[in-house]
């Protein structure tokens, strides 16, 4: 007798059965887990559930973590998953993934879901439109530090150098006092970028949900007292994430930064991490791009799809047009303003 695999949503997060399902699967990161979801979901009022399908024994075959957002913005919709650069679906093999894009358009249209956003390509039967393009940089690490740093471009270990001439002193971070010195870096970054920040209630929830609970780490970089540079970083299994990075404009010579990855890919290696995972970068900020590949990362496409009546940009990609020349001439409170008030519209 052939049996049919089941398909379903899996509204607890603690349920043992994903929690398997992520911890069997070497594709699987920290955004898969139930403490990044939850996160999201606490700090912002998301709805987070798990689309799978199951075979006899009750065992997943293949799972896609999917969060609801509805707003005054935008209509209700789902996305895999906001503010997560992204979310690859996790199958056994491809007859389990064309499984899950099926029954996942079977549900999309039962729930009448106008529309919904993927940060990873699904082979879903339905029209998708392109909505972003970025490019994934990750650099695989070994436990022989020295072999990894071998792939080094001269330029970044003459950089780190340079920073420990100039006096610069890494810190790793690991309560809420450390965790606000970064948010004034970020959103000292993101001010002059242009874009709102993060609501400081999300970073203090990253610390109690991750740092605290070692899912995660904030790395420093002091000139004397003051602190000039930092970076978020994420880990689970064998992948270390960099979420974000931050510094201080006037300080960018004395080269903290390159010092702070320096530092991060030495501490993956020595703690068995396999893959440093350093994020989207857009295609307009190839100094960016050439920063990260430096490293010895490899790159690869990675790109947003929307599934949609029509391929219209959403309201916040929009929004953020106008927005950023605002916040860039505004004081700086404006920035924090913005993101405590609209952050979560943007996910």
């Amino acid at each position: 007798m052939i049996v049919v695999p089941e398909f379903m949503i899996i509204q607890d997060l603690s349920d043992e059965r994903w929690l398997s399902c992520i911890k069997k699967s070497p594709q699987a990161n920290l955004f898969h887990h139930p403490v990044w979801m939850n996160l999201l979901a606490e700090c912002y009022g998301y709805h987070p559930f798990i689309i799978a399908i199951l075979d006899e024994n009750g065992e997943i075959l293949a799972g896609l973590p999917i969060m609801e957002i509805s707003s005054i913005i935008n209509a209700r919709r789902w996305v895999s998953l906001p503010f997560t650069d992204h979310c690859k679906p996790l199958y056994r093999d491809k007859e389990c993934l064309d499984l899950l894009a099926k029954g996942f358009t079977q549900l999309i249209n039962k729930k009448h879901i106008t529309r919904v956003e993927l940060r990873w390509e699904i082979p879903l039967n339905v029209t998708m439109y392109p909505s972003a393009q970025y490019t994934l940089h990750s650099l695989k690490l070994e436990d022989d530090f020295e072999r990894v740093a071998s792939r080094f471009e001269r330029v970044h270990r003459q950089n780190v150098r340079q920073a420990e001439k100039n006096g610069i002193r890494v810190k790793w971070g690991e309560n809420l006092e450390d965790v606000r010195e970064f948010y004034n870096l970020q959103l000292a970054t993101r001010h002059r970028h242009g874009v709102p920040s993060q609501p400081w209630r999300y970073f203090k929830l990253v610390t109690m949900h991750l740092i605290e609970k070692g899912y995660g780490s904030v790395l420093l970089a002091y000139q004397g007292e003051q602190c000039i540079a930092g970076i978020v970083l994420l880990h689970w299994q064998n992948t270390l994430i960099c979420k974000y990075a931050a510094s201080r404009e006037e300080n960018m010579k004395l080269r903290a930064n390159n010092l702070l990855f320096y530092m991060a890919i030495r501490w993956g290696c020595e703690n068995g991490f396999k893959l440093f995972d350093m994020g989207r970068t857009n295609l307009d900020n190839p100094g960016l791009g050439r920063f990260k590949k430096g490293w010895g990362a490899d790159e690869m496409p990675l790109n947003y799809f929307t599934i949609s009546r029509t391929p219209r940009q959403p309201v916040p990609g929009n929004l953020m047009k106008i927005v950023k020349p605002i916040i860039q001439r505004s004081p700086r409170w404006v920035c924090q303003f913005a993101g405590e008030l609209f952050y979560k519209y943007f996910g």
